[in-house]
C-alpha cells in the first residue's frame, strides 16, 4: 500500500507543481478538474438518491470553480453571471426536491457540494495575487505541515480522541501538533518566500490556516461517516478519492486568500 501511495504521489505532484508554475489559468483548470471529480464523489456518496440529485450535486462545485478562475483572471464576461445564477437555480431546485422527499442525507450532500465548490473557487484568485505563486504555495505547504504532523504525532503520542463519533483515529495530541507545525510553517514561509507581511502576521496566517485545515478534515470525515463509506472514492490509488486529498486544503485556500487581502495593501 505504501508503494502504491508513493507512486500516486510521484505522478500527481508534478502535475500540481506544473500548474502552479504555469500560472492562474493552469491552476484554474486543475481546480475545475478537481471540482468535477469531487462533485461526482459527493453525489455517489449521498444516500438515498433522489431522481437526478446526483447530477445537480455534481454541477455545483463545477460552477463555483468556473466562477473562481474567471475572477482570478479578472474577467467580466457576461456568462459568469449566467453560471452563478445557473448554479443558484440548480441549488434551489434541488433543495425543493429535498423538501418534498425529506431526504436528510441528500440535503447535506448539497451543502457539502456548495461548501467545497466555494472554497476551491479561491484557488485561481489566490494564484493571481501579485501574479506570483507565493501565496498559493503558502496555503499548500502550511496544510501539508499540518496534516503531516497531525498524523505522525497522533500515531506516536495520541491518546485522547478528538471527535470519536466522527473520526475515531484523530486525537487532540495530533491536532495540536498539526496546528503548532502549521503556525511555524506560516512564520517560516514568510521569511523564505519574502511574503509582504510581518513574521508575526505570517504566524497568524499559519495558525488560522492550520485550524481551518483540521476543521476541513473533520467535516469531510463527518460526511463520510454519515454516508457510511471509508473513502470518498478510488480515483487515486492508495489515497482514496479527490475529496480525501483536498478536504483540508480547500478551506486553507480560502483562509490564505482572505488573509492575504486583509494583511497586504
Amino acid at each position: 500500500m505504501l508503494k502504491v501511495r508513493i507512486i500516486s504521489a510521484a505522478v500527481g505532484l508534478p502535475i500540481v507543481i506544473g500548474a502552479i508554475l504555469l500560472g492562474t489559468s493552469a491552476v484554474g483548470i486543475l481546480i475545475i478538474f478537481a471540482s468535477v471529480i469531487a462533485g461526482v464523489e459527493i453525489a455517489q456518496m449521498s444516500t438515498p438518491r433522489v431522481g437526478n440529485i446526483n447530477i445537480f450535486t455534481a454541477v455545483i462545485p463545477f460552477g463555483m470553480a468556473i466562477a473562481g478562475i474567471l475572477i482570478g483572471l479578472g474577467s467580466s464576461d457576461w456568462w459568469l453571471l449566467v453560471l452563478v445564477f445557473g448554479a443558484a437555480g440548480i441549488t434551489a431546485l434541488t433543495f425543493e426536491s429535498m423538501r418534498i422527499t425529506q431526504s436528510r442525507t441528500a440535503l447535506i450532500a448539497i451543502f457539502i457540494a456548495g461548501y467545497f465548490g466555494v472554497l476551491l473557487a479561491h484557488g485561481a484568485p489566490l494564484r493571481a495575487i501579485d501574479d506570483t505563486y507565493d501565496w498559493l504555495l503558502t496555503a499548500i505547504l502550511v496544510t501539508f505541515a499540518t496534516d503531516t504532523l497531525s498524523y505522525f504525532f497522533g500515531t506516536w503520542l495520541g491518546t485522547h480522541r478528538l471527535l470519536p463519533l466522527i473520526s475515531p483515529a484523530k486525537t487532540w495530541e495530533g491536532a495540536l501538533a498539526g496546528i503548532v507545525g502549521g503556525t511555524g510553517a506560516g512564520a517560516g514561509l514568510t521569511i523564505l518566500l519574502g511574503l509582504p507581511v510581518e513574521t508575526s502576521e505570517g504566524a497568524l496566517i499559519g495558525l488560522i490556516t492550520s485550524m481551518a485545515a483540521v476543521l476541513g478534515d473533520l467535516i469531510e470525515s463527518g460526511f463520510k461517516r454519515l454516508s457510511r463509506v471509508k473513502e470518498s472514492g478510488t480515483i487515486i490509488p492508495g489515497h482514496g478519492g479527490v475529496l480525501d486529498r483536498i478536504d483540508s486544503l480547500a478551506p486553507s485556500l480560502a483562509v490564505v486568500y482572505w488573509m492575504a487581502i486583509w494583511l497586504t495593501p
